[in-house]
Order: structure tokens, then sequence, then C-alpha cells
């Protein structure tokens, strides 16, 4: 028997995404912030997931601070959780819909929406598109096979085509945004953060050496990595190097092992994997300053990280290649920023002049600490998207 229609109200989003709330981060770190403000606001808001990557969470519906959260069932293949996620759409009525990248079966629902307005008599919400990703550079990483690499990149282009309006997470992003739909409305609206209470405990300088890597074996090179490594050792003989994360895929990791392990200094490199978040707080005081290099490539360009802005947040010291957001992030004096052609000898000297100057290490913290709370929070940034949505609704 199907499902009773919804009442709705003149200002209901319905965001719809490609995943659920596993480890892709967008969901979560993005999409959920995001509509807490809007209900705060005044707004219905809505999260539809297919969590074919959080299997439990199959057909289970609950409420986070006033955001009504669906998981659709996943079984019977893509055309089935496609229907089920426009079904849901049709019993709430919402007056805009949110792609949550253009792709998979979100991209589909955007797909079947924009047809839909052929039909007489049918509804038609205001399709919005929020990006935060150029999917098509995580094709030969993902090693995807040469047909769905076409699909996918087709569905991203068609996607930002097809939006009457669109959110950009990057510059980069809102650019690309810009180039294939030049008479829609663009919000940049990069990640934000949630300021900790005024009692929370940060980063406080305690002489530490060791520095911090998050990542995903995707941002440099192996040989960049170990260039990088060797130079800094060389400096600082004291340091450690702390790689954590998980890479995106099985295999990414091998080839820095193989290069880091090669060197003089490889015995200083400690590999954590996947770092619990309870854990964080003791690793961020034994760093003495995180890194975040970064190759000037789309990959980079386009994205915004959330652990970069945490990891400010914290108050750690973070020296960062000036490429993308995290030109932006560490503005200001928020973060040591290294051109994006730096050589790795040139980032290691940036790396060893913050370790060894304990007050520049408390003055970055404090700086970016400051700064995010000023221009990145979540409750400023929703108060953009609302007025953003109520101006693609008065058009």
């Amino acid at each position: 028997m199907p499902s009773p229609p919804l009442r709705s109200t003149d200002r209901h989003v319905c965001f719809v995404a490609p995943f659920g709330l596993g480890q892709k981060t967008t969901v979560w770190a993005r999409t959920l912030p995001l509509a807490r403000v809007l209900v705060t606001l005044g707004w219905q808001g809505t999260i539809l997931l297919p969590p074919w990557d959080t299997p439990a969470d199959a057909g289970k519906q609950w409420q986070d601070n006033g955001v009504e959260v669906v998981n659709v069932a996943t079984t019977g293949g893509t055309a089935a959780i496609t229907g089920r996620l426009l079904r849901e759409i049709s019993r709430r009525a919402p007056q805009i819909v949110t792609i949550i990248k253009p792709r998979a079966h979100a991209g589909l629902v955007q797909w079947c929406l924009w047809q839909r307005r052929r039909w007489p008599n049918a509804a038609r919400p205001r399709l919005m598109l929020d990006v935060d990703d150029w999917e098509q550079a995580w094709a030969p990483i993902n090693r995807y096979p040469p047909i769905l690499t076409r699909f996918l990149a087709w569905q991203e282009e068609w996607g930002l085509r097809h939006a009457d309006g669109i959110t950009a997470a990057s510059r980069w992003l809102e650019q690309r945004a810009g180039f294939y739909n030049p008479a829609a409305p663009i919000l940049y609206l990069p990640n934000g953060v949630t300021p900790p209470a005024p009692a929370t405990p940060h980063w406080a300088c305690s002489g530490a050496g060791d520095v911090l890597f998050f990542t995903r074996f995707v941002e440099v090179d192996a040989t960049w990595l170990a260039e990088f490594w060797q130079s800094l050792s060389a400096l600082r003989p004291s340091a450690r190097l702390l790689m954590a994360g998980q890479p995106v895929q099985a295999g990414l990791d091998t080839p820095f092992r193989t290069r880091l392990a090669q060197l003089s200094a490889g015995g200083a490199v400690e590999w954590l994997g996947f770092v619990p978040p309870e854990t964080l707080p003791a690793l961020f005081a034994r760093t003495g300053c995180a890194i975040f290099p970064a190759a000037a490539v789309p990959l980079q360009q386009a994205k915004c990280s959330v652990r970069l802005a945490t990891t400010l947040l914290q108050g750690v010291p973070v020296v960062a290649s000036a490429v993308g957001e995290q030109a932006a992030y560490g503005a200001d004096g928020a973060a040591r920023l290294v051109p994006a052609a730096a050589s790795p000898a040139e980032f290691a000297t940036a790396v060893a002049a913050v370790l060894q100057n304990p007050q520049a290490q408390t003055t970055l913290g404090a700086n970016a600490r400051a700064r995010l709370i000023e221009r990145y929070d979540w409750t400023r940034l929703g108060q953009q998207l609302s007025d953003f949505y109520t101006n693609i609704l008065g058009m």
C-alpha cells in the first residue's frame, strides 16, 4: 500500500545524496550542518539517502535536530532505488530539491525531475545542485571502467547544465559551474565549522616536534613526499612523520610505504591508519605541526577540506600548499602558506621554521581559531544558503 502524502510547508527543501552516512564525508560534514541551520531559520529540511555504504541504515528514518533523515531501501537495483527516492520527494512536495553531487542515484533523480517538467500538471520544484568535488578527477584513482567513467562525466556536466541554481564549496568549482551554466545563480559556499564551547580544550604548544599528515594518498605523489621528508629530517633530525588516514583505494599507499622505507629517515615514520575521532586530541597533543601539501591539479583545486578546517579549529599550527581552498582557509596568518609550485625542500624549510619557533606556533593556532569562527561558522553559512534559496523561490 503506498505511503500517504506528507504535509508540506512553503519553505521545504529536500536534499538528495548519492550515498549514506558512511566514511564519505559530504552528507554528515556538509549537508547535515547546513540543513540543521535551515531548520532554525524556519525551513523544513529532509535528507534522502540511498545508504549502500551503510546498509544497516536501509529503511530507517530519524530526526536530527529537526532535520528529517530518510534512508530508502537499497534492494532491487538502480532503477528501484531511484524510484524510491522520487516517491519520497513526491510525498513531501518540497519547493526545492537539492542534489548533493550530480552522480549515481542523486544524478538520476535530478534527470528524472527535469524530464517531469514536460508533464502537464507535474510538480516543478526548484532544482538546486550542491557540488563539493570535481568527480571526474576521481575516475583514474577509483579505477572506473571506461564506460562508467564516461557515464559519470556525462552526469556531472549534465547536472551542472540543468540546475536552477548551484552552490559550490570552492572557488574553482564556482568558476566551473559558471562555465557550464552561465545563466544559473551560483553561491560560493565553503565548508564550515561549529564553534567549540569556550571551555573546550584545544592545542597548546608543548615543544612537540612530530609532523602530522592527514592523507588519502592522493594529495601529492610518493616521490614528492619522500623528498620532503628527507629534507625535513636533515633540518630536524628528531622529528617524526605521522601518517594518518587510509587510502581511498586499496594499494594507493604502497608507493608511499616503499619510497619512505628506502630513506635513511624511514624509521621515523609512523603509519597510523584511520584515526578514530575520540583519539584526535591525544594525536594533536604530540603534534608540533600539521602539513597539508597539495599538487595544483583539479582534484585538489576543487575540494574544500573538512579535515583542514577542523585541524585549524583545534589551534594546531598548519603548513599548507596555497592550492584551492587551502589558500582561503590559511589566509591572514591562519596557516603558513607555501606557494603551490614550491619544491619539497622549500616546503620542508617552512615546516622547520614553524617547529623551531614556539611563539610562531602559538600565533598560528590562535589566528586560525579566531578566523575560522568569524568567517566559517555554519550558522553564518546556513544564513547565506537560506537567503540564496529564498531568492531562488522569488525568481
